[in-house]
């Protein structure tokens, strides 16, 4: 279980990344592109003949999953409304798979403010991405359905249900364990940088089993404190679907922090390093993979600097230190031997240690801090006169001191009384 220090220190992370708020806009956004996702979710499965049938249960189990007690009322809805998109054109389907993109335009922004990342995907790379999850996704769902389906009907899952406390619970976990794989997809497909699956997995699972939570207190409430439906009447089930909408991306993203935490978490002693020291690390990495005549992987980034390399890479690419070869690959973009340290100094956006001893969080950057440390004591030395010898009296800087006939009449600080 978790500490108290480790819930408040994710809890801290939501609040940082306006959590609250992004999921206020994934909702606005889910309102516009959920019927255009349950449409490509149908084209997907009407497209393979064994997936007959998969949608209709995906959609059931999904809504009963996620939305509890009101969750039949707005499925009738959407089902109907989905159904009517189908009878669209091409022109007007290719305008539904654009909506859908868009919300996962917006998914990646948020993943991406978590994971510290600097930019999104862009152009063929995003788009296959997008593809992926939407059309991956739900065939990796329909497939665990048809998988469930078919363990279920061997004789030798009956006798292994009764050892291991029934059928119905075995049925019972199925849907979290199939929310836990998917979310471990998108967790590690969707940010714009490498993240490990068991860090995924374990974002993932904290999801699938605060999703469970949270749908038992919905609806006890709804249960319990039925006072909505004196207030909304038919329209009820409205609300209580933005609500849970609202609870549910809070939760997405809450296990989101979570994953990338685990991350940052196994890279402890360079993440706590300041972005300085990072990035000269980085370059220490890239010098040293150079020297071997290696590329340098996004795994061993990842490794060592946490998912957030990239931030730390965005000012060496832009002095052209760090260069990505056309597989992916990190190698040494230029000679350091003609780039000098007081350039890199005035690169980087990352405020310069004071270089005091012991400072350097890595014995072989203690050079580096010793010169930086040479180069505070120069310009002190050079800032030891007094401001009286650099700020001379009226009089004493020629024809630039103006006298008070030179000055503009019309100051009003002049006038007199």
């Amino acid at each position: 279980m978790p500490s108290i220090g480790v819930i408040l220190k994710l809890v801290s992370r939501f609040n940082y990344h306006d959590g609250k708020k992004t999921a206020s806009a994934l909702t606005y956004t889910t309102l516009f592109a959920i019927v255009p996702l349950m449409t490509v979710i149908y084209a997907m499965f009407a497209v393979i003949p064994s997936f007959d049938g998969v949608g209709d249960q995906l959609q059931t189990t999904v809504f009963s999953q996620f939305l509890p007690s009101t969750g039949a009322t707005v499925l009738e809805y959407l089902n109907e409304f989905s159904g009517q998109a189908r009878n669209l054109t091409s022109v007007g389907l290719i305008f539904l798979f654009v909506t859908s993109v868009m919300m996962m335009i917006t998914i990646e922004g948020a993943f991406n403010a978590i994971w510290q990342v600097p930019e999104g995907r862009k152009g063929l790379s995003s788009f296959l991405m997008y593809w992926a999850v939407l059309t991956l996704g739900p065939l990796m769902l329909g497939s665990g359905f048809l998988l469930s389906s078919f363990l279920t009907s061997l004789s030798f899952f009956d006798s292994a249900a009764e050892m291991l406390g029934g059928k119905a619970l075995l049925l019972r976990l199925l849907p979290p364990l199939l929310s836990a794989a998917a979310f471990t997809f998108i967790y590690a497909a969707v940010p714009n940088c490498k993240v490990r699956l068991r860090d995924a997995a374990v974002g993932a699972l904290t999801t699938a089993l605060a999703l469970e939570l949270a749908k038992a207190g919905f609806s006890l409430y709804v249960t319990h404190f039925p006072s909505y439906q004196a207030i909304y009447g038919a329209f009820a089930a409205v609300p209580l679907f933005l609500l849970w909408v609202f609870l549910s991306w809070c939760i997405v993203l809450l296990g989101a922090e979570v994953a990338a935490w685990m991350g940052e978490r196994s890279n402890a002693d360079w993440h706590r390093w300041p972005p300085f020291w990072q990035t000269l690390g980085a370059v220490m990495l890239l010098k040293d993979a150079h020297e071997r005549g290696e590329p340098l992987s996004d795994d061993r980034l990842t490794e060592v600097l946490g998912s957030r390399y990239r931030r730390v890479l965005k000012p060496l690419i832009a002095e052209n230190i760090a260069s990505q070869t056309q597989d992916g690959q990190w190698v040494l973009g230029r000679d350091l031997s003609h780039y000098s340290l007081w350039e890199m100094a005035h690169a980087l956006p990352w405020e310069l240690p004071a270089g005091e001893a012991g400072e350097a969080p890595h014995p072989r950057l203690e050079p580096l801090r010793e010169a930086l440390a040479r180069a505070r004591a120069a310009e002190k030395e050079r800032m030891t006169c007094g401001l009286v010898e650099v700020l001379p009296s009226v009089g004493e800087v020629g024809d630039e001191a103006m006298t008070q006939e030179e000055k503009d009449p019309q100051d009003p600080r002049l006038a007199t009384s």
